[in-house]
């Protein structure tokens, strides 16, 4: 009975905690990232060599609320971006030429669940 009254304590704190402040669980690319009320950014360094000429972004998810912005930075200024809400499901190619870039997840009262991956590859004309 403890047990019980404790995870109820423990539920009940957890919710609490996302209403007011967000919250995010999950590891992109790997697992899906399920976000509960969640504003914030998160920014993956990308290196290209000369062999690849086009970052591919598997984006896909269901968001009750909120939206979410992708973006590929170079040098801090957007090469391109895009903005999703409600139900998506997109595969994003932005061209570009060897160098560093940084891929951009940014979130605005985020609820629901999105799936990322990426990737910097060759792709035949």
């Amino acid at each position: 009975m403890r047990s019980l009254l404790l995870l109820a304590l423990a539920t009940l704190g957890l919710y609490w905690y996302a209403e007011r402040y967000g919250l995010a669980v999950g590891y992109p690319p790997f697992l899906p990232v399920f976000y509960w009320k969640y504003t914030g950014e998160a920014v993956y360094p990308l290196r290209v060599t000369g062999l690849y000429d086009t970052v591919k972004v598997k984006v896909s998810g269901n968001l009750e609320e909120g939206r979410l912005q992708v973006a590929l930075l170079k040098g801090g200024k957007p090469v391109g971006e895009r903005t999703f809400a409600g139900t998506f499901q997109q595969e994003l190619r932005f061209p570009v030429e060897a160098g560093e870039y940084a891929l951009r997840f940014r979130l605005e009262g985020a609820k629901g669940r999105v799936r990322y991956d990426w990737v910097a590859t060759k792709f035949a004309p």
